[in-house]
């Protein structure tokens, strides 16, 4: 007898008087099993079917031959079930398993679910985006069509009080496990591989146990295939080694599910997707790696990854549960006691990190156009919703108020992501039509290839069709995928069917130059363009840079359709892409590419060249030369220029430089007078420079171009009459010699002059409105600097004497008097008689 047998009444009641209920049963209480076949006669039904929502296909597919051989019965009597690509069901089917997909595409085709008195949503916690979507949706068909339809919630660990708030009148029931008690060891990480850490962590349950079988929980295939390996070379005579994950085969699956006693103690190494859903007989021990693969969706480039990430409490307590459904079991986490304390107790909800555009197409099918408008149970971000928005009217599935098109409509037949539905509804011919099968199947699953040598999706098409059209035996390659392969010769027959196309007529002999055009449908921010010539590196439309390997054959196309990639920040690796031609995307984005006309300056031929730019999204595909340069052209260009080189780029003579030094000085010192400089003038050289250059129309021409009388009239009448007052290009000495005045913005404005030509100069002149006094460099007969003062009275008064003393030695025939003040001034050199 099972837990969950001691509250199957009172479920009959609570279904019986309410439209929902929540059925919380711990690990071990068999909800999953027991609780659909008791619910099978309920007078509540109606005589309507359940349905029962599974989130994986492997789950769906065991617990449907499970509940049948319960009945005594073959899969598809009274028990059936439909994943993708495959359904057993028949006229007598009463409890139909599906995954969490096909319960969306039900529900659009039939708003009324007629045949249906109860859903049953399994596993509710893993929360993925599909179960939100299905479980909002099936809520509106209770409220608006079937307030008879039955909606129950199953699930071991989950915040029901949060969920029945959200469902409204729903009902709560609690169902105790049955587990045995299990020891928790903590192996804390080390420097060690992982297959080494569960080498060690194998060798600990051999020691705490002589029997039973050992459940190793790893985040995905290529750790599984690594960890089996290292275990079967140790440890082949105790046990068994299998591996389980979705896309294996269903008979290797059941090799992993199957109850039969064996000879030996078995070891699966199993993704998560055998925390919750299954349960695997006879297991005593876990090993439980502490990570999971996620899917991280990366907003900005559109791009999704798979990436390792530490578990949840939550998951971490359903792990070890699996070790005490029989028997008291052990479960070794390879992680230390401490970081136990720091996880998560959730996980996330797959919504808030994931692409929502087959969201948003189902949630337009079903008359849903806004976000606030959606009855979200967690609702995602609205930039991500956005995103979403854009690439599903960019790829015409949506029009621009986010109502769906017809195109849209077609593509929800196909039951596949937005991008490859649109490539599928847009193929043409019959040829392409199959093509778009087999590229879609091929994308729709992870590589076939096991050990690929190049990103080019061509070859896998290849593989792929030899299969479709029977020349590929299961055995005849070695680095395929064979149950991947067989996944996709499925669903390419099925989109095919769903074309209408009954028969393939392609042949190894069909040219695939096309293939990139039809790509481009699905991938259009995707388009990827060479940096350099045969390199690696390539620019996305979209803005980002990925990169083939180094020995990719691919690297000699100048163009490709990117299919998938890492989704990281910088340089993400390609997986698989195609060649396209230029002309192709010419011909196919011809209403996409924007063009723009470019000039620059050509410093060789010193004038503006100009091109006709052809752009798409980040990418310019080509451009062709341009004759005729327009004058605002040459214009631009000059700015552009000056704004690089800055003014002296110009006939930026020494009078320019002396001017707008003058006047830079004088406006720091002067309130009243206009602030004036290099910045300034760039800022508004459209102003008084551009309108002034009609007939010049080179570089040439223009650097010889007197600009200084233009330079100046940024100045009024009045303010040129200040500036020459004020800050003077040249003092006059007393011998009546005009000397030039250096405006320096550290030491002020200073006058480099001859000694002997400041006798009769008695006191520093000022500037600025007699806030400065000028600055005297005085200088000996050789015009080297003897003195510099801005005061000077009082060096006639008292330097002067010391300098003369010097001096005096050095140039006997030069004037230094006893009496400054006294001397004219002119001539340093005595006068003769």
């Amino acid at each position: 007898m099972l837990p969950v047998d001691a509250i199957l009444g009172e479920l009959h009641e609570l279904l019986a008087r309410h439209q929902s209920v929540i059925l919380q049963a711990q690990p071990g209480a068999g909800k999953s099993t027991a609780v659909p076949l008791s619910l099978l006669n309920g007078p509540w039904l109606n005589d309507k079917k359940i349905v029962m929502l599974e989130p994986r296909r492997v789950a769906a597919k065991s617990i449907a031959h499970y509940l049948a051989n319960q009945l005594g019965e073959a899969v598809g009597q009274q028990v059936g079930y439909q994943i993708r690509n495959e359904r057993k069901v028949s006229a007598h089917t009463k409890l139909e398993i599906v995954t969490e997909g096909i319960l969306t595409r039900r529900l659009q085709q039939d708003p009324e679910l007629t045949d249906v008195g109860l859903l049953i949503f399994d596993e509710f916690h893993e929360r993925s985006v599909h179960a939100d979507i299905a479980l909002m949706l099936a809520k509106e068909v209770q409220e608006a069509y079937r307030p008879d339809l039955k909606i129950m919630l199953m699930s071991a660990t989950i915040d029901t009080q949060s969920l029945a708030e959200y469902m409204g009148d729903s009902a709560i029931i609690d169902c105790p496990g049955r587990t045995f008690p299990v020891d928790i060891v903590y192996q804390a990480k080390t420097s060690a591989y992982l297959d080494q850490e569960i080498i060690a962590a194998i060798r600990s349950v051999l020691q705490h146990q002589d029997q039973g079988d050992v459940l190793v929980f790893l985040p995905g295939q290529g750790e599984i295939k690594r960890c089996l390996n290292s275990a079967k070379a140790k440890f082949s005579a105790e046990f068994e080694c299998l591996p389980l994950f979705g896309s294996l085969s269903l008979h290797e699956q059941e090799k992993a599910l199957s109850s039969e006693k064996t000879t030996k103690r078995r070891m699966i190494f199993s993704t998560n997707i055998a925390e919750t859903s299954l349960t695997i007989p006879g297991v005593t021990a876990v090993i439980d790696s502490g990570l999971e693969k996620v899917a991280s969706f990366d907003v900005k480039s559109g791009l999704t990854r798979l990436v390792s990430q530490a578990i949840s409490k939550a998951s971490a307590t359903q792990r070890a549960g699996r070790a005490g459904r029989v028997q008291p079991g052990i479960c070794i986490r390879l992680w230390s006691q401490a970081k136990q304390q720091d996880l998560a107790e959730y996980a996330n909800e797959e919504i808030v990190n994931t692409d929502l555009s087959a969201v948003l197409l189902d949630l337009s099918a079903w008359g849903i156009t806004r976000y606030q408008d959606t009855h979200w149970l967690t609702a995602p971000p609205l930039y991500h919703y956005e995103v979403a928005s854009t690439l599903n009217q960019n790829l015409g599935l949506l029009d621009n108020e986010n109502r769906i098109t017809d195109l849209g409509k077609k593509a929800l037949n196909f039951g596949v992501e937005p991008r490859l539905a649109t490539m599928l509804v847009r193929a043409e011919s019959q040829q392409q039509q199959q093509l778009a099968a087999l590229l879609a199947a091929l994308l729709s699953h992870r590589d076939i290839f096991s050990q690929p040598s190049s990103a080019d999706l061509t070859a896998r098409l290849h593989v792929l069709l030899d299969a479709v059209i029977g020349r590929i035996g299961q055995d005849s390659l070695n680095f395929i995928h064979h149950s991947t392969l067989q996944h996709a010769k499925q669903l390419a027959n099925q989109f095919c069917r769903l074309l209408g196309i009954g028969q393939w007529t392609i042949s190894q002999n069909t040219p695939l130059d096309k293939l990139g055009s039809l790509l481009l449908y699905a991938y259009p921010d995707r388009l990827a363009k060479q940096r350099s010539l045969n390199g690696n590196a390539y620019l996305l439309a979209n803005g980002r840079g990925v990169v083939l390997k180094d020995s990719d054959p691919m690297c000699n196309e100048a163009w490709l359709v990117v299919c998938d990639c890492d989704g990281q920040n910088k340089d993400g690796l390609i997986y698989s892409c195609v060649p396209i031609s230029l002309e192709q995307i010419q011909t196919q984005l011809a209403s996409s590419i924007s063009k723009v006309q470019y000039f620059a300056l050509d410093s060789k031929k010193e004038k503006v060249v100009g091109r006709l730019q052809h752009h798409y999204q980040n990418l310019m595909l080509f451009e062709t030369p341009l004759s005729d340069i327009p004058p605002q052209a040459f214009e631009q260009c000059v700015l552009d220029i000056l704004h690089t080189e800055g003014l002296t780029f110009l006939n930026w003579s020494v009078r320019c430089a002396s001017w707008l030094a003058r006047v830079r000085w004088l406006g720091s010192k002067v309130e009243q007078f206009p602030i004036i400089n290099e910045a300034s003038l760039l800022a508004t050289v459209d102003q008084w420079l551009l309108p002034y250059l009609a007939g010049i129309d080179s570089i040439k021409a223009l650097k010889r171009f007197d600009i200084y009388d233009l330079l100046t009239a940024n100045l009024s009448w009045d303010e040129a009459q200040q500036l020459a007052s004020e800050a003077p290009e040249y003092y006059v000495t007393p011998s009546d010699k005009s000397v030039s005045i250096r405006y320096d913005e550290s030491q002020g404005p200073t006058v480099s002059v001859v000694l002997q030509e400041m006798f009769g100069q008695l006191e520093s002149p000022t500037l600025a409105q007699g806030k400065v006094a000028l600055r005297f460099e005085l200088l000996s007969p050789a015009r080297r600097p003897v003195q510099t003062t801005s005061d000077l009275a009082h060096f006639w008064r008292n330097s002067y004497f010391e300098v003369a003393k010097e001096m005096r030695g050095r140039y006997p025939k030069h004037r230094w008097p006893d009496h400054p003040l006294l001397e004219k001034p002119g001539r340093s050199i005595k006068r003769h008689g």
